[in-house]
């Protein structure tokens, strides 16, 4: 029998990381991509979710098998909610509750979504899909990420 072990550094080098700011809710912004973009992005069975912050964040992924591309799109915000005293939590109680923002990327706290391209190499099919992306309504900015992450390892959602 053959033993298959998993690789911490098998996230691929040619990825294209596209920083999204948008006021749409990340289904509505999944289905706009989907329908400007010919993909077909689908809601991941299990959230982004770390349980230190109690955060989730949503994924959606697509598998194109004709041009061997993988599409991840995924919010870097999540409203986790706080509670401010030592109260018993009622049906008035959420007067009580914070809110608090958190980001999955930290070093990219203004960007709302986040959509990962990988096994490109072509430069210019970035440069369309972004302007493609920049089409949508409701889409307030997009831009190829420079931004080496620091921590890659993180984004390997599988």
């Amino acid at each position: 029998m053959n033993n298959h072990k998993l690789k911490l550094n098998q996230f691929p080098e040619n990825y294209h990381l596209i920083a999204i700011r948008s006021d749409l809710d990340e289904f509505r912004l999944a289905f706009f991509l989907n329908k400007k973009l010919n993909i077909g992005l689908k809601r991941k069975n299990n959230d982004i979710y770390f349980a230190e912050q109690d955060a989730n964040y949503s994924q959606y992924e697509y598998l194109d098998d004709t041009k061997y591309l993988k599409w991840i799109f995924f919010s870097n915000k999540s409203l986790v909610l706080e509670k401010n005293s030592e109260e018993e939590l009622s049906l008035f109680g959420l007067r009580n509750m914070a809110s608090n923002e958190m980001n999955l990327l930290s070093q990219q706290k203004s960007v709302d979504y986040f959509l990962i391209i990988e096994n490109i190499a072509n430069k210019k099919y970035v440069d369309k899909v972004l302007k493609k992306i920049s089409e949508i309504s409701g889409v307030i900015t997009s831009f190829i990420s420079e931004n080496k992450l620091e921590n890659k390892e993180n984004l390997i959602f599988s």
